[in-house]
């Protein structure tokens, strides 16, 4: 059998490479069948060899490279695969575990800093997100929903206030949703990684993408937001079989695809979304309150919306809440003050005009929502997950968990491609990214849709629909709210659109009988009035 060595990056078969002042020399094959070779370049080589299969790990400037046997065939033999992912969000974090559960090396690189088992202090407060049964289902496959599940807090609906004087209204949901800050659920994977797999995944806090070359897997990382002492780092440059971008709405390495590949192109629809604040809130507030009809019920989701202005408010399980309000324009804590007492006096007593509160609201940046859509989300060996390749408008509660639930996709498709023997590494990997792409557009194209077209309706229109399918559902009890699928079942988009359609038929049907049977009413009323005014006629004064 002729075999030679490559490492895992290179696409064809062959040897004796040499690039800049890295070169791998040949001394000849031993009589075991073995190739003996030299890597020189500041690093160090560890090798065992046998007939069929052999490994190779070299080490430099602490990156890790990885050589293997390739057979005349194109088989692989047992080589160790490496993957880079940009980004410890939930939904990098999460990948990195199911990675690095199928014995892959796995390099998370991300902006932000990390101290002692949490984010550092300083990092700017993260969305709050509320997770259903997808995102459960998705956690379960580390080990990690009671963890997750333990930080968050369990709203079953929502308060809602619409204009002054009216009283706070509570819309159930008829399910539960946790809420939990975005920030505490990456920490929860990032620290289980972290004990999990100690020698599989190493973290990089404090590195950005600077630049990328999908055409030969590098990524190049600068040093992001230099804390003192650590001013003057050289930039990392890293070469690996995957190369994952997790990086959110604003992708750096959705740009750089953008950027490099002239065919790869998406859109980005963004929308103010207001300023947010982490505000210490009463104990009662994140505890059992009562509705207007005096029912106790759990923590609930609470929207304001006032004086041309909203305020969303989830609670958190410290004590805090997380507030996110639109329409304040206030530059300084007395102006901020003053907005919030006008538009919202319930929280007056937090917006002092010298309190930390309103200070902090007033520097606090403009955030956006946004809308992220491409034909592809992968090219070769580089593939995008999460908001970096389908960010969603939150009006459904569906962007964390289908964001989780692209990790599982795509950890299923490598898992078979690279099961299959008939391709190199390289084309393994590239063949399941191309399937994940497949199988993920439609999904993440009807889950735009549908949040465009939750957030285009109004609250009477939501109401009325509401109420229409609570009456047509004691008569039809299969027929199942979408919404509350979507929340406490593991269903497709595209089906939950579907659903959705067949609800807006079923009520508008509703609406139609409805009309007809008040034109039936209105025409039987004139047939009476007519039987006794026209008798009454016949006295009338000619």
């Amino acid at each position: 059998m002729d075999c030679c060595l490559r490492p895992t990056s290179w696409s064809r078969h062959g040897y004796g490479l040499e690039t800049g002042n890295r070169s791998i020399d040949f001394s000849g094959v031993n009589s075991n069948r073995a190739v003996c070779f030299s890597f020189v370049r500041n690093g160090f080589v560890r090798y065992a060899l046998q007939v069929h299969e052999a490994y190779w790990k070299v080490s430099n400037d602490g990156l890790s490279r990885t050589f293997a046997v390739v057979c005349d065939n194109g088989k692989v033999g047992q080589e160790e695969k490496t993957a880079v992912i940009v980004g410890a969000g939930p939904a990098g974090s999460l990948l990195a575990l199911l990675l690095a559960k199928q014995d892959w090396k796995v390099d998370v690189f991300e902006s932000k800093h990390w101290s002692d088992g949490s984010w550092a202090p300083g990092q700017p407060d993260g969305w709050n997100v509320m997770l259903g049964a997808r995102a459960a289902y998705c956690l379960e496959h580390v080990g990690l929903k009671d963890d997750v599940w333990s930080e968050g807090v369990f709203c079953s609906g929502r308060t809602v206030v619409a204009g002054g004087g009216l009283k706070p209204k509570y819309q159930p949901y008829g399910y539960e949703l946790l809420a939990i800050p975005q920030p505490k659920l990456a920490s929860v994977l990032i620290n289980s990684g972290m004990h999990k797999y100690p020698e599989r995944i190493s973290y990089h806090f404090g590195w950005g993408l600077k630049s990328l070359d999908p055409d030969e897997s590098v990524a190049e990382f600068s040093p992001a937001g230099e804390p003192l002492g650590l001013a003057g780092r050289d930039n990392i440059v890293v070469t690996a079989d995957l190369v994952v971008g997790a990086d959110g709405l604003h992708s750096k390495t959705r740009a750089e695809l953008e950027r490099n590949i002239f065919s790869f192109k998406t859109t980005l629809k963004v929308v103010p979304a207001g300023r947010h604040i982490k505000l210490r809130v009463p104990v009662d507030v994140v505890g059992e309150q009562v509705d207007e009809k005096g029912n106790v019920h759990g923590p609930s989701m609470l929207v304001v919306a006032r004086n041309a202005k909203l305020m969303w408010g989830v609670p958190n399980r410290d004590g805090t809440m997380g507030l996110t309000i639109q329409g304040i324009r206030g530059s300084t804590a007395a102006d901020v003050s003053l907005e919030m007492q006008e538009s919202f006096p319930e929280l007056s007593d937090f917006f002092g005009a010298d309190g930390d509160a309103s200070a902090r609201l007033a520097v606090s940046p403009e955030r956006f929502q946004g809308t992220v859509t491409a034909t592809s989300y992968n090219y070769k060996q580089t593939v995008l997950l999460g908001d970096a390749a389908h960010s969603l408008l939150n009006v459904t509660h569906l962007g964390a968990g289908l964001a989780l639930e692209d990790c599982l996709v795509l950890d299923r498709l490598l898992q078979s491609s690279l099961e299959n023997q008939d391709h190199s590494i390289v084309e393994c990997i590239a063949i399941a990214l191309s399937n994940f792409s497949n199988e993920r557009v439609p999904e993440m194209v009807a889950a735009a849709q549908l949040c465009t077209d939750v957030s285009r309706t109004n609250m009477f229109q939501v109401e009325l629909q509401r109420a229409i399918l609570r009456v047509v559902t004691r008569f039809l009890p299969r027929i199942q709210h979408w919404q509350k699928a979507a929340n406490t079942q593991v269903v497709s988009v595209q089906q939950l659109v579907k659903w959705r359609s067949r609800e807006i038929l079923i009520v508008r049907i509703a609406l139609v009988f409805a009309f007809v049977l008040l034109l039936l009413r209105a025409i039987r009323l004139v047939r009476l009035a007519l039987r006794v005014v026209l008798p009454l006629a016949n006295f009338l004064p000619n």
